[in-house]
């Protein structure tokens, strides 16, 4: 299994293709953020599981990423029933477009709300390569607007709306700026308790990264 392992460049452009760089000011945005020695992580990115749960992982993941896709069928779903609905993990997902065309995926995923966000993801990386095909064939726009009628988004007006929306920008651009702090360069990363891995090695598989989860949480209990 291949990561999606990128430059700066590279990401920088898909960040820049819907001119989130530009986009307000970012003194505020990215006051808090995930490693070690500042705010609440939960400041960015979309929540599940307990605040006091005494492990936190982040994922940084673009919706285009085989590896992306990999992880949240395969794992996510063990981690989740084993860890997060036990009140052991807290577990934050935190977009980080890699490709151009993730900018608008995420731009309607943002749209639908926080409280449909994964499940708008579940539909989003089921339907993978159908995306990347439409964008392929200049069709992009239908197929993202296809989804968000799933998820409460009614109309095409809504959906250019949505697409146009300078708030929904300025988010992504103030995770993104996250994502450099924490020196992301490949999705899926991930931010155990401030410790940053990239998705290989001992934790690729449920298996291993069940294993990650346990040595933290007895060193936690520990303390």
């Amino acid at each position: 299994m291949m990561m999606e392992r990128i430059s700066r460049r590279t990401a920088l452009a898909a960040v820049s293709a819907l001119a989130l760089v530009a986009c307000g000011n970012n003194e505020n945005e990215s006051s808090a953020a995930s490693g070690k020695g500042r705010a609440d992580p939960a400041a960015f990115g979309h929540v599940i599981g307990s605040a006091d749960a005494p492990v936190t992982v982040i994922e940084y993941a673009s919706p285009t990423c085989p590896a992306c896709k990999y992880f949240h069928d395969t794992v996510l779903p063990v981690i989740k029933e084993k860890y997060v609905s036990t009140g052991k993990v807290r577990f934050i997902y935190r977009e980080y477009p890699v490709h151009d065309i993730d900018v608008p995926v995420y731009a309607m995923a943002l749209c639908t709300g926080d409280a449909n966000f994964f499940n708008v993801m579940d539909d989003l990386f089921e339907h993978q390569s159908g995306i990347t095909d439409a964008a392929s064939n200049g069709v992009l726009r239908a197929a993202l607007f296809a989804i968000g009628q799933r998820h409460g988004i009614t109309d095409e007006a809504t959906f250019d709306a949505c697409m146009a929306d300078e708030t929904i920008r300025q988010r992504l651009k103030a995770t993104y700026d996250e994502a450099q702090k924490d020196g992301v360069d490949s999705t899926p990363t991930f931010i155990f308790n401030g410790e940053m891995f990239r998705f290989e090695g001992d934790i690729r598989d449920v298996e291993g990264f069940s294993a990650k989860l346990d040595t933290l949480l007895a060193n936690t209990a520990g303390q």
